[in-house]
C-alpha cells in the first residue's frame, strides 16, 4: 500500500491545502450555515445539554430503557457513550435514540484495541503495548490497525473512539496504564500514537489523545483517587507532554483531559487538571495551540469527584476551559449548576456557547449534518477476517528470523542495503528498508521506503508486459500476431515470423543478449542489429532481452506513445505511482532518492548513479522494454496487487481478469517451458530453486540483474517485493544468489503465515489452459483463476 498522505487522511479537517480555494471556501461557509442554524435554534439550557456525553447503561430492562429515552429526548444532551453488549443490540439502541434527538447525537466508545473492548461479539486486536516492540518499520500496522477500527466504528455508527492511549508507561507500578500505552519511550509513544490517530480519523471518526497531561507515571488510579504526577516541567516537556505536542501538531481531533493533579503545572493545592485553568487553557490551548475539542475524562471518577458535588464539578469543569463533559452522574443537576452559574457570570456563558459551538463544528466535520441511519451495519465474520490479516503482519514482525536473512546479507556484502515489502490480501504485513546506499561510508545515504532502485529486467513485467496485456485487452494487437507485422526493421530478416506470444514467452530462439552498447549508440542502428542477429537452431527455452527491446518498439508503433509515456499515462500517474518512471533525473528526482549501480569501467567509466545500468538501455536512450525503470518496493508492490485484485487498484479498472489469467499460463509448457507471457513462474513438476519451493504453480514474478525481484501469488494473495543494488560497487561475484537471501527470506514469510502449496494437479488444473489459449478466447471464460480467488476470499 502507498504512504498515505497527510492531507487526504486528514480529509474531515475544515481547510484542506491540496483544494481549489473556492471549494474550500464553500466547505467552510457551509459548515459555519449549519453550526450558525442549529447553535440558534438552542435555547442556553439546551446549548449546555449538548456539552454532555452521557453513559449508556448495561443490561436495561424494557422500563429502564423507556425511561433513557426519554431523558435523551427531553434534555437534548450531545451525545452517549456505550460501554457493553452486543453489537446488533447496540446498533439498535444507537438508531432508536438517534431517531429521538433534536440534535443527532456524537456516539462515543471507548475502543482502544478495538469494538470488542467493549462488545463481546465483536474483534479485539492486541493492546498498545504489543505495537511498541515491533522495529519503526512496521509503524504502518499501526495505522492499519487504527484504520480498521474505525472502519468498523463507522459501521456501526460510532463517531468517537477515545483512544489512543498516549501516556508514555514510564512507572511499571502503573495500575491503571501499563498494557494500554504504547511504550515507556516518549518518542516511540508518539510516533505510534500518530500513527493510529490517522489510521482512525481517515475513516472519519474523531481520535481522541488521552490521558493529559500524562499519566503513565503515576502509582494510584484516578478512577479511584486522585494520582500525583510530581516531575518538573523540564521533565513534563520531554516525557509526559511531548506526545500530545506531537499529536497536536499531526492534526488530532481531540484530547481527553485526566483528573490528575500536576504542582508543576498548578500550584493549587489537591486540585485535578480538569479543573486548571492552567492546565487546559493556558497550557494546551494557548501554548500547545490546540483548537480541537476537549473532554473530561468520566467526571464520575473519584479523581474528580471526591468531595466535590455534582454541580460544583460541572461548573468547575467549564470553568477551567473543558468543551465536553463525559459521563455526568445526574445531568439535570449539572445542567441546572451550570445555569444557575452562568446566570452571574458572563465569562461562564461565553464558555458555554463557544464550547457548544466547538461541539456542532465538530459534530459537522463527523458527517452528523447528514446522518444516513439505513447504512448501519454490525461487523461480520468477514470483518474479523481482515482483522486477521492485519494481525499476520504483526507476526511476521515478531520474527526476528526475518531480520537475520535480509542483516546477513548486508554484513557478507551480498548488497549495502535494500527494501522489501510483503502484502497478504492487500494489506501491508511487511515493509523494511536496511542499509545504505554503498558499503563503507558512514556518510552514504541511509535506504528509505521512498528510495528508488534500478528494477533492471523487473522492467519487462512492471512495463513491457502491462503495455502489452493492455493492448491485448484493447484488441488492438493479438497474441499471435507477428512482430513484424507492427515493426518495419523485421521485415524481410529471419525473424519475420516471431509471434507476440512467443517473445513473451522467451521461445522465440533469440539469442539472450548482445553487446550491442559496444557498437553504437544510434538506437536505430541497434534495432538494426538486433534485426541481423541469427537465431537459435533449436526452438526451446532460452531467456533473452531482445524480445522485450521489440515488444517495447511494439509498444510504441502500436500506440503512438514511447513506452514511458504510455505507461505513465495508463498506469503509473492514474494509481499515483510518483516515485516510478524511467529517466528519473529528467523527472526532477535527486541522485540521493536513488540508489547507485555499479562502478562500471568497460562503457562509462564512473559510478552509476540515477541513469540505467544496462548498456544496452543506456545506449538505447534509457527507455527500453527490457530495462531501465525505476522505483521502490511500496510502488512495485502496488502494480503486483492490482494484477491480483484481477486488473483493479483504487476502484479503478486497468486491465480484464481474463488478460492476466491468460498471460499467468505456460504457453508452451508441453515443450518444457515453465514461462507464462512476461512472467516466470515456478518449475513443473520438480522443486524450483529459483523460487521458494512454497510458492504455488500458479505464483508469477520476476528478478531483475541489479538485485531485484518481484513474485505475486493468487492462490495466497501474496506479494512479495525485494530490492537492492547488489551490483555495487561491481556486478560481480552474485553473492545475493548464491547466498539465496531473496527466496530463503521468501520462504519465511510463507511458512510464518501459514501458507502451504497446494498438491500438484489442484495446482496445474488452476494455473495451465490448453497450449494454444488466445486472449479473445479468454475474455469469454466464465470464470478465471483471479475471479476464482476473490470468491475464496
Amino acid at each position: 500500500m502507498n504512504k498515505y498522505t497527510h492531507a487526504f487522511l486528514l480529509f474531515l479537517l475544515p481547510l484542506l491545502l491540496t483544494a481549489p480555494m473556492t471549494a474550500r471556501s464553500q466547505s467552510v461557509q457551509e459548515e459555519r450555515q449549519w453550526v450558525d442554524s442549529v447553535l440558534s435554534s438552542l435555547t442556553f439550557e439546551q446549548q449546555i445539554a449538548q456539552l454532555m456525553v452521557v453513559r449508556v447503561p448495561t443490561r436495561m430492562n424494557e422500563t429502564a430503557e423507556r425511561d433513557f429515552k426519554r431523558m435523551i429526548e427531553r434534555t437534548r444532551v450531545g451525545g452517549v457513550c456505550f460501554f457493553a453488549g452486543t453489537a446488533p443490540n447496540q446498533l439498535r439502541l444507537t438508531k432508536d435514540l438517534q431517531r429521538l434527538s433534536f440534535v443527532p447525537l456524537m456516539v462515543c466508545m471507548d475502543a482502544e484495541w478495538g469494538l470488542g473492548m467493549r462488545l463481546k461479539d465483536c474483534f479485539s486486536f492486541p493492546r498498545q503495548c504489543v505495537y511498541g516492540t515491533l522495529p519503526a518499520a512496521a509503524d504502518t500496522l499501526v495505522f492499519d490497525v487504527g484504520r480498521e477500527i474505525g472502519r468498523q466504528c463507522r459501521m456501526m455508527g460510532i463517531h468517537v473512539n477515545f483512544a489512543p492511549v498516549v501516556d508514555v508507561n514510564s512507572n511499571p507500578n502503573n495500575p491503571v496504564i501499563g498494557r494500554r500505552a504504547f511504550s515507556n519511550d516518549a518518542e516511540r509513544t508518539t510516533r505510534l500514537g500518530i500513527q493510529y490517530m490517522l489510521g482512525l480519523q481517515s475513516q472519519g471518526v474523531m481520535a481522541v489523545a488521552k490521558h493529559f497531561p500524562g499519566h503513565g507515571d503515576t502509582e494510584t488510579d484516578s478512577h479511584k483517587t486522585l494520582p500525583i504526577v510530581p516531575h518538573d516541567r523540564y521533565r513534563l516537556d520531554s516525557v509526559e507532554l511531548r506526545p500530545f505536542r506531537g499529536m497536536i501538531t499531526a492534526g488530532i481531533m481531540a484530547v481527553m483531559i485526566a483528573h490528575l493533579h500536576v504542582p508543576h503545572l498548578d500550584t493549587t493545592p489537591n486540585l485535578p487538571s480538569t479543573l486548571s485553568f492552567d492546565i487546559v487553557t493556558r497550557l494546551l490551548r494557548d501554548e500547545l495551540g490546540f483548537d480541537g475539542l476537549t473532554f473530561t475524562d468520566g467526571i464520575d471518577m473519584k479523581g474528580l469527584s471526591e468531595g466535590r458535588s455534582h454541580g460544583e464539578v460541572a461548573v468547575g469543569v467549564l470553568r477551567a476551559g473543558n468543551d465536553v463533559l463525559l459521563l455526568p452522574p445526574d445531568v439535570d443537576e449539572a445542567i441546572l449548576a451550570i445555569r444557575e452559574a452562568a446566570a452571574y457570570d458572563a465569562s461562564l456563558r461565553q464558555q458555554v456557547t463557544q464550547s457548544c459551538r466547538r461541539v456542532l463544528t465538530a459534530k459537522y466535520r463527523l458527517g452528523l449534518n447528514h446522518l444516513d441511519l439505513d447504512h448501519l451495519s454490525v461487523p461480520t465474520a468477514a470483518d474479523s477476517l481482515r482483522c486477521e490479516h492485519i494481525l499476520e503482519g504483526l507476526r511476521l514482525n515478531q520474527d526476528p528470523r526475518l531480520d537475520s536473512v535480509l542483516l546477513s546479507g548486508i554484513q557478507q556484502r551480498a548488497y549495502p542495503g535494500c527494501q522489501v515489502v510483503v502484502l497478504h490480501h492487500g494489506q501491508v504485513v511487511f515493509r523494511r528498508a536496511y542499509g545504505s546506499f554503498v558499503y563503507d561510508d558512514s556518510l552514504a545515504c541511509k535506504v528509505g521506503v521512498k528510495t528508488m532502485y534500478d528494477l533492471a529486467s523487473l522492467t519487462k513485467v512492471t512495463a513491457t508486459t502491462l503495455a502489452i496485456m493492455k493492448l491485448v485487452d484493447n484488441r488492438q494487437v493479438a497474441l499471435d500476431d507477428s512482430l513484424s507485422r507492427y515493426l518495419p526493421y523485421l521485415r524481410g530478416s529471419n525473424k519475420e515470423g516471431i509471434t507476440i506470444r512467443q517473445a513473451l514467452s522467451h521461445f522465440a530462439r533469440l539469442k539472450p543478449f548482445d553487446a550491442y552498447w559496444a557498437q553504437t549508440n544510434d538506437p536505430d542502428e541497434i534495432r538494426h542489429l538486433i534485426a541481423e542477429s541469427p537465431l537459435q537452431k533449436e526452438r526451446k527455452y532460452l531467456y533473452s532481452d531482445l524480445g522485450f527491446i521489440m515488444l517495447g518498439d511494439l509498444v510504441r508503433q502500436v500506440s503512438g506513445l514511447p513506452l514511458d509515456t504510455f505507461m505513465q499515462r495508463h498506469f503509473y500517474q492514474p494509481m499515483g505511482l510518483s516515485h516510478t518512471c524511467f529517466l528519473p533525473l529528467q523527472h526532477g528526482f535527486d541522485l540521493d532518492n536513488m540508489a547507485p549501480t555499479e562502478d562500471e569501467m568497460q562503457y562509462r567509466n564512473r559510478l552509476i548513479h540515477g541513469v540505467v545500468h544496462d548498456p544496452n538501455a543506456f545506449a538505447l536512450g534509457g527507455v527500453a522494454g527490457h530495462a531501465g525503470l525505476f522505483s521502490n518496493a511500496d510502488e512495485v508492490a502496488a502494480l503486483m496487487q492490482m494484477l491480483l485484485d484481477g486488473g483493479t487498484y483504487n476502484g479503478r479498472k486497468y486491465l480484464s481478469a481474463a488478460v492476466i489469467d491468460t498471460f499467468n499460463c505456460r504457453h508452451y509448457a508441453h515443450r518444457g517451458n515453465r514461462r507464462a507471457l512476461g512472467f516466470d513462474k515456478p518449475l513443473i513438476n520438480e522443486r524450483s530453486s529459483h523460487i521458494s519451493p512454497e510458492a504455488s504453480q500458479s505464483s508469477f514474478g520476476h528478478t531483475g540483474f541489479t538485485g531485484t525481484m518481484v513474485w505475486a501469488d493468487p492462490q495466497y494473495d501474496l506479494v512479495y517485493i525485494f530490492l537492492s543494488n547488489r551490483v555495487y560497487p561491481s556486478a560481480s561475484p552474485n553473492r545475493l544468489a548464491q547466498l539465496n537471501i531473496r527466496t530463503d527470506f521468501l520462504s519465511l514469510v510463507y511458512q510464518d503465515l501459514g501458507l502451504t502449496e497446494l498438491p500438484a494437479s489442484e495446482a496445474m488444473q488452476q494455473s495451465e489452459p490448453a497450449a494454444d489459449t488466445k486472449a479473445n478466447a479468454a475474455s469469454k471464460s466464465k470464470k478465471s483463476s483471479v475471479g476464482k480467488r476473490k470468491q475464496r476470499k
